[in-house]
């Protein structure tokens, strides 16, 4: 991240508890850091408070457990690593990713979370990593991925069975159907590319829909 993008503040990512219309809560990804609110996004505070930060921690990605309302895990992609919140980002554990440290582009989490621990990470220049044991320890899964400069990620809603995954690139779009361990090219244009954000229908196991937009050339269905 440069200077300028930070003199920006850019925000990078948005997400809302799943219970948003019960608790209000809700984070948002800037260059300045994570922002959390809990009042349906009236009023913002630095998420960060606990880590006694010299300096601002830019934060390109935020994901939440679909089970927040129990277990309160935030996940969180910044410059090196991955930031793990248990209590609603109150208080977070830093996971260093391997040398040399990435920089975090997007997270996704297993809707199927509670059971098998799972969440995906894009990075700028190295690929995806993988979790399965909530954000402990994370591995790189790149096999097929031509392009490590990932922007983007999207999940299978039906990813217990489908193992469904969705990665979009400077180049253009990969897909894994067995969980991220091995990628293939998606037919894409590459004067396209590249791929800025992926969303998949709420019912993609049935109507197989996928959502692509791009950096200048529109939304692709």
């Amino acid at each position: 991240m440069t200077k300028e993008m930070e003199s920006q503040d850019i925000t990078y990512a948005l997400a809302a508890s799943p219970n948003f219309e019960q608790d209000g809560i809700c984070f948002a990804a800037r260059g300045s850091g994570l922002y959390r609110s809990e009042d349906g996004g009236e009023t913002w505070q630095h998420a960060y408070g606990s880590l006694d930060l010299e300096a601002p921690l830019p934060t390109m990605a935020i994901a939440v457990s679909p089970d927040f309302a129990s277990d309160r895990t935030v996940f969180a992609g910044a410059p090196g690593g991955i930031l793990r919140s248990f209590d609603g980002g109150e208080n977070w554990d830093v996971i260093q990713l391997p040398a040399p440290p990435p920089v975090v582009s997007a997270l996704v989490v297993s809707p199927d979370y509670v059971r098998d621990g799972i969440a995906l990470a894009g990075t700028v220049e190295d690929g995806v990593f993988s979790t399965s044991n909530r954000g402990g320890q994370w591995v790189a899964w790149n096999f097929g991925l031509l392009d490590l400069n990932t922007i983007c990620l999207a999940i299978s809603p039906d990813f217990a069975r489908d193992e469904t995954l969705f990665v979009g690139t400077d180049s253009g779009i990969f897909r894994s159907t067995n969980g991220g361990r091995a990628w293939r090219e998606v037919d894409f244009p590459l004067e396209l590319a590249p791929v800025q954000s992926l969303a998949l229908s709420p019912g993609y196991s049935k109507d197989g829909v996928l959502f692509a937009g791009t950096e200048s050339h529109g939304l692709y269905r």
